[in-house]
């Protein structure tokens, strides 16, 4: 079976207090996804997550953190693909969300959400475990608050 790598990226800025991650909408999809693209000869999976988000977003942004991975199997032409998607966490350094230079064959729509959205909005399962991967990160960080925890039933004691 033939092998895919790819590699993408989640870009974080805080604005007026509040947490915001890059998504696209890929083009002629009804779905928001994450910046991401295939790993170019002699690139980093590291290298081509900053590309793609460049590429697809408009920004520059700094690498935090790696996110891991997700594997899945897809059919094209068929042919049934093995790909690897390598995905890191960024941080917002500069550059504004529009039209890029060029024909903009693969993004048809870019914008900044609040993190509290990014998982539901998200249209593929692997991209909401790395996302949800990256919001934990983050509350580990002290950036996000701790989710309320849910209510407990009191235990009840023996007759």
């Amino acid at each position: 079976m033939p092998r895919e790598a790819s590699a993408g990226g989640i870009v974080i800025r805080e604005s007026d207090g509040t947490w915001e991650v890059v998504v696209i909408r890929p083009h002629g999809r009804p779905l928001w996804a994450l910046p991401k693209g295939h790993v170019d000869p002699g690139e980093s999976p590291e290298q081509t997550a900053s590309r793609e988000v460049h590429e697809e977003t408009g920004l520059t942004a700094s690498l935090v953190a790696p996110l891991g991975e997700i594997r899945y199997v897809y059919q094209f032409r068929g042919q049934r693909i093995f790909k690897r998607v390598h995905f890191f966490l960024f941080r917002y350094q500069e550059g504004v969300l529009g039209p890029l230079p060029g024909p903009r064959v693969e993004v048809d729509e870019v914008r900044w959400v609040p993190v509290g959205q990014l998982v539901p909005l998200l249209g593929y399962k692997g991209e909401k475990a790395v996302a949800a991967r990256a919001v934990r990160w983050m509350r580990a960080q002290g950036l996000l608050p701790e989710p309320p925890s849910p209510a407990r039933k009191p235990v009840e004691e023996g007759n």
